[in-house]
């Protein structure tokens, strides 16, 4: 009873206050929606710390989101159908995502301002025998980057794989190889991979560098007792149980909810990337 008046509630401030037109809603801490956001959708499921911006539109049956995501303006869900969308994820402005065939991103996947992502081909009149009538899932594997006016197909992006500036993708995308052009192509021998992998030493020399910039900012004066970073899972068991604990290694923390640890997990976006040790509850 207390949920649907808290529905009703949300649905007579539509321009304050997102829309949902389900009261199958469940959402983490620290979420920030902008001017008309609105959820057409069945069953909604969204992280820790995501930002939706102004006049956002998901018509997705079901859609679920992890923790950090940043959603820019007038992007576009198109549905029925399922999207499932993992952590630090990023869209940039007026972009669609569809949702018909099945769409599945990983985790630390960006994409650039005016791309669009398709799971269907519809509209020729299938009575008079168009041919050109489909739907096929969209896979996306974690750490893939469109760069930006991109166009995708529903086909399966490997990881760590990039699609640079104005890419057409009809086609697979290997992992940790790199397509450009229209329709995009292999062009790593020219290039080089998106990642070299950086050392454990590096690693570290990076977070502590940003741990200290962090503590500058805001004024922090025991960082190293609040938020800790180790180099391999056995060394978590070890450390204090209230501090957040960043493992370089795998990119893994534990989360602590804390007031802290949000500001510093939005402080590194998107140059690091964690993701939480034990899988939320976000889809249950």
């Amino acid at each position: 009873m207390l949920k649907n008046k808290i529905i009703k509630k949300i649905k007579k401030c539509l321009f304050e206050r997102p829309y949902f037109g389900t009261s199958d809603v469940r959402i983490g801490s620290n979420v920030q929606f902008g001017k008309n956001v609105v959820f057409n959708c069945k069953r909604v499921r969204i992280g820790d710390g995501v930002i939706f911006n102004n006049n956002i539109i998901i018509n997705s049956d079901v859609f679920e989101i992890g923790d950090y995501a940043t959603i820019y303006d007038y992007c576009f869900f198109p549905g029925p159908g399922i999207l499932n969308i993992g952590h630090n994820f990023w869209l940039g402005t007026s972009s669609i995502i569809d949702a018909q065939g099945k769409t599945i991103i990983g985790n630390n996947v960006g994409i650039g301002a005016h791309s669009q992502l398709w799971t269907h081909m519809k509209f020729g009149d299938v009575m008079y025998g168009c041919r050109f009538h489909s739907s096929k899932p969209l896979i996306i594997e974690d750490d893939v980057w469109f760069v930006g006016h991109c166009l995708v197909s529903p086909v399966k992006i490997g990881t760590r794989s990039i699609a640079m500036l104005g890419s057409v993708i009809t086609k697979d995308m290997k992992a940790d190889h790199v397509y450009a052009g229209i329709p995009a192509i292999d062009i790593t021998q020219k290039v080089g991979s998106q990642f070299r992998f950086s050392t454990i030493d590096e690693r570290v020399s990076y977070m502590q560098e940003r741990l200290r910039t962090f503590a500058d900012i805001y004024k922090v004066h025991n960082i190293d007792d609040i938020l800790k970073i180790v180099t391999n899972s056995e060394q978590m068991s070890s450390i204090s149980k209230n501090a957040t604990i960043f493992n370089v290694a795998d990119r893994t923390y534990f989360k602590k909810h804390t007031k802290l640890e949000y500001q510093f997990m939005r402080f590194l976006l998107p140059d690091a990337k964690f993701i939480p040790i034990k899988k939320e509850t976000i889809t249950k």
